[in-house]
């Protein structure tokens, strides 16, 4: 399967090299200090490339990593997203001045919905504590990720994918009922 990162953090860095060694191409995008990724890159071998988020956005699966004040201007020129699964990993804040002045009380996932209603938004977290969601008497390895969303269809690929890279996905859905 071929995965599309848009924007660098630990997390997203992890998934490309995990999905590399596990046979996907992923094509990463970032627009800040790119050049800088190039070693990076290179240590996880030829299955990773470094390319423009036009290329990174056609992918099967995309992963973003987008800052919030940016979310807007970045979905202004993508081509039809129309039953493409995004992952959205947390956003980080480059500016305290934007968290001041935004009026929108929305989570970055709702905008992102918005903004793309014909897309599979599914949001991704790892940095909930295993214990908490589940059940003492489920085996915890440290590799578990968690992840909600509307589309059965498309968290069941999720959670697909993310067994192919060594992640035990947990949907937050089946926690609610118990089946985690």
């Amino acid at each position: 399967m071929k995965i599309g990162i848009i924007g660098v953090c630990n997390i997203t860095l992890d998934f490309a090299d995990r999905a590399a060694k596990s046979g996907h191409e992923v094509l990463i995008s970032h627009n800040r200090c790119s050049q800088s990724l190039k070693p990076i890159i290179e240590k996880m071998g030829n299955k990773v490339k470094l390319v423009t988020k036009e290329k990174a956005i056609k992918a099967n699966m995309i992963i973003l990593f987008i800052p919030r004040q940016d979310l807007k201007a970045f979905f202004d020129d993508l081509p039809d997203m129309t039953e493409k699964i995004l992952l959205h990993t947390n956003n980080p804040l480059f500016s305290l001045e934007y968290l001041e002045s935004d009026k929108d009380t929305k989570s970055s996932s709702e905008i992102i919905a918005s903004l793309l209603p014909a897309a599979h938004v599914i949001k991704i977290f790892n940095i909930l504590q295993p214990g908490i969601f589940l059940p003492e008497s489920q085996n915890q390895d440290g590799n578990e990720i968690f992840y909600t969303g509307t589309n059965t269809r498309a968290k069941n690929k999720v959670k697909s994918f993310l067994k192919t890279i060594n992640f035990s996905g947990c949907d937050l859905e089946d926690y609610q009922l118990n089946r985690c």
